[in-house]
């Protein structure tokens, strides 16, 4: 199971998301893990074994509603194990440029991209994202 954000071609997708909370050690924050498949033209990768704070996870979603609904400008995700970053910036016509950038092969490789979308591919995404 993952969420998809796609939009004409390009796509953001998280999968293998994984969260147990009984595992998560007292004071460590990374007790949440998942895998980042993007296309960006025709350039595709994938960021594997991807650790972030679940409550910073819930906060990104919350951000992605924010920016959706043009309360924000910009929001990101930045994944603290390797680096991977994606950021996501709305202009006031509802135009989002999603851009960043992912590690692949033990960060060996990395993906530069760039897409531009529009707040209306982003419901599904941001279900999807809440039901991981």
């Amino acid at each position: 199971m993952g969420a998809r954000l796609e939009f004409c071609g390009n796509y953001i997708e998280i999968i293998n998301f994984s969260y147990i909370s009984e595992n998560r050690q007292p004071g460590d924050p990374l007790y949440c893990t998942f895998d980042i498949k993007i296309r960006s033209g025709v350039f595709s990768g994938i960021a594997d074994g991807c650790e972030y704070n679940y409550q910073e996870w819930k906060k990104f979603i919350s951000s992605l509603e924010d920016l959706i609904n043009f309360r924000i400008k910009k929001t990101s995700l930045f994944e603290t194990g390797y680096g991977n970053r994606i950021d996501l910036e709305c202009d006031r016509t509802g135009h989002i440029r999603v851009s960043g950038g992912i590690y692949g092969d033990a960060c060996s490789h990395y993906l530069k991209f760039e897409f531009d979308t529009d707040q209306t591919a982003f419901p599904p995404f941001i279900n999807a994202l809440k039901s991981l």
